[in-house]
């Protein structure tokens, strides 16, 4: 397998982080592959996570639409705020 990168930026980008890392230009290549697959997995987990959250908030707020939740607050407690 091969891979021709002809942009002389990527090119010397390659062997930067291949010389900070202390590691051949194919393995650099691997890793800054593997980090940005795995940041945008993490993002993909972050929004799928973000949806999810959003959905319980819709449907809690569904749930009590038409509830008077300070009724039931002083059903609960004195007008100190401590339990009955």
């Amino acid at each position: 397998m091969s891979l021709n990168i002809k942009n002389e930026d990527v090119h010397a980008a390659v062997r930067e982080l291949a010389s900070a890392l202390g590691v051949s230009q194919t393995s650099a290549v691997e890793v800054a592959v593997r980090a940005k697959l795995a940041e945008l997995a993490e993002d993909s987990q972050r929004l799928e996570r973000r949806r999810r959250i959003d959905d319980a908030i819709r449907a809690a707020q569904e749930a009590f639409r038409g509830v008077d939740l300070w009724a039931i607050a002083d059903d609960l407690y004195d007008e100190m705020g401590l339990p009955k």
